[in-house]
């Protein structure tokens, strides 16, 4: 999170960051981040300033409320149930999260932690009798991929398209970040894309993509950057 006070002349300010009790300050520093973040740090953020030497203070910002859940926890079943099982037969494992689907499934085996299996199905077939075992499963939540209308750099005035492709179910919301990975500063929108009617210069840069469903909301990881380059002249080929 970044505090930013606009006007007043001053570039010497001394920040301070509160968290529901606008007593007790958890930083001095301009920006203030938090990792890892676990459910203890949900609460209203505020910020304000004074310069550095004097008494002047900056207002109070706005609060910036930050949401944390839980992550969803997977539960794993065997099918068939009974045992024991005998040379010759298979079981399967299968790693369920309630409420989600299609998401990157990862099997280990024993007391391994590299994984035997990655696949984006939640079942795992063991078939030989050598391969019995504790096995645990976990699931990686989905990566939009993040891609443009434009192939190679943008002419200044001319519409450009961002997609935000993910291989997922309905409901899902997109939230578009320029710059830097910032909740506070997102877009959002209902669709996959997100258009830049008419491109100037201060639009080139790095933008990301994310999705986000649900109540309160579950965000899948952000896309890998995408770098849109700006020009005023015509690409000639």
């Amino acid at each position: 999170m970044l505090c930013d006070i606009q006007g007043g002349g001053v570039s010497n300010w001394q920040y301070s960051w509160f968290k529901d009790d606008p007593s007790t300050p958890l930083s001095n520093e301009q920006q203030y981040s938090i990792s890892p973040v676990t459910e203890s740090h949900r609460g209203k953020y505020t910020c304000g300033g004074t310069e550095s030497g004097t008494s002047r203070s900056s207002h109070t910002s706005d609060a910036v409320t930050l949401t944390v859940s839980a992550l969803p926890t997977a539960t794993l079943t065997v099918e068939p149930k009974w045992s024991p099982v005998f040379t010759g037969e298979s079981v399967t494992l299968k790693c369920e999260i309630q409420s989600y689907s299609n998401w990157r499934y990862q099997w280990y085996k024993g007391s391994s932690r590299t994984a035997v299996s990655q696949s984006q199905t939640n079942t795992f077939t063991i078939r030989s009798a050598g391969d019995q075992d504790q096995y645990w499963c976990r699931a990686e939540a989905p990566k939009p991929e993040l891609t443009s209308s434009q192939k190679g750099a943008a002419l200044i005035g001319n519409p450009v398209v961002l997609y935000c492709k993910l291989d997922q179910s309905a409901g899902w919301r997109f939230y578009w970040s320029k710059h830097t990975q910032s909740p506070e500063n997102e877009t959002k929108t209902e669709t996959h894309s997100y258009t830049i009617s008419s491109v100037s210069v201060s639009d080139g840069g790095q933008y990301w993509c994310r999705a986000g469903r649900g109540t309160p909301v579950y965000y899948t990881h952000y896309s890998d950057a995408l770098w849109i380059n700006v020009t005023g002249e015509k690409n000639t080929f």
